[in-house]
């Protein structure tokens, strides 16, 4: 399969990540339940505002994994891309929808990210490594020459 593919491939992958926590976030959030809430606050931020930060969000999460990829010119190994996997995860779920400012206007800096991702651990862990597995099991599956 051609790489260009396979990048499209994690962006996908990458973006649904991103949707899906953010989803999660504002069903835990709103609900105290785990669901797929979508924000919608009247004029302020949409349906069409969530699924546009999740698509940036699986850019910011497929910019890292190339700048990754081309910065280290040793062999990959299977440990390695695992890991830059899982990092692409952890900055896409970071930059993921919704703002901030759909749950009030008060947040101090740095209280967002506290509050938003790092005390969501129970959310991040689990949708990073479910990233990191699909995505090596697709560059694998990509790899097998067939014959």
């Amino acid at each position: 399969m051609p790489t260009f593919l396979l990048r499209v491939c994690d962006f996908l992958l990458l973006a649904a990540a991103a949707a899906l926590f953010g989803a999660c976030l504002t069903s835990v959030l709103t609900t105290d339940t785990y669901g797929w809430v979508i924000p919608d606050a009247p004029y302020l931020y949409g349906p069409r505002d969530f699924y546009a930060e999740a698509v940036l969000a699986g850019l910011g999460g497929l910019l890292t994994l190339v700048v990754a990829e081309r910065g280290l010119k040793a062999p990959r190994s299977a440990g390695w891309q695992a890991g830059a996997g899982m990092a692409a995860a952890l900055i896409a779920l970071y930059l993921a929808p919704p703002s901030p400012q759909v749950f009030g206007n008060t947040w101090a800096p740095g209280e967002a990210t506290r509050e938003l991702f790092l005390a969501q651990w129970q959310l991040v862990l689990p949708i990073a490594l479910a990233v990191a597995v699909l995505r090596a099991a697709l560059w694998r599956l990509a790899s097998r020459r067939p014959g």
